[in-house]
């Protein structure tokens, strides 16, 4: 009987630590769907491009055990010729200019992402993609795939610089 008990106060423990994993994961992700609507509403309504994004710097991520495959959320959005990222804890917010960036596809696994594509200046390199695994309580229903908005960010640059090259 005491061997019972103890079975199954383990299990009970067990299931208690799983709650409050689950439940800290969905706190977190519903503060980051808050804090990207928020900035979703505070940018102008002439701005058509805009995708939430996960981005990774590499700086926290270079450690043999991570906690997370990417370091943070954020909202990559075009503005005129300039590809503006915010993150939402507005650490690492950063504006590429389609004059002096590099897009570029990264197909290995770089920090346990699969699918990236990187954006480089002469300031920072950074890594992005799309999230498409959220649970039921994602609101934000707007992002494409990884590879289509690394292929929308390339098509935009090439019509950026013929719309450059005519004036």
């Amino acid at each position: 009987m005491a061997a019972f008990i103890s079975l199954l106060l383990i299990f009970v423990i067990f299931i208690l630590f799983c709650g409050i994993f689950f439940m800290v994961a969905i706190s977190d992700a519903k503060v980051r769907e808050k804090s990207a609507l928020e900035i979703f509403k505070s940018l102008p309504s002439s701005i058509d491009n805009k995708w939430v994004v996960r981005y990774n710097i590499g700086k926290p991520q270079g450690r043999f055990l991570k906690m997370k495959t990417f370091q943070g959320s954020g909202i990559l959005y075009v503005e005129e010729n300039e590809l503006h990222f915010e993150d939402v804890l507005g650490n690492e917010t950063h504006t590429f200019s389609f004059d002096n960036c590099k897009i570029s596809w990264v197909e290995n696994k770089i920090n346990g992402i699969t699918n990236a594509f990187k954006i480089v200046d002469h300031e920072k390199s950074m890594l992005f993609y799309v999230e498409k695994g959220m649970f039921f309580f994602n609101a934000i229903d707007e992002n494409a795939s990884t590879s289509e908005l690394y292929s929308h960010l390339k098509t935009l640059k090439k019509i950026y610089k013929k719309s450059k090259k005519v004036e």
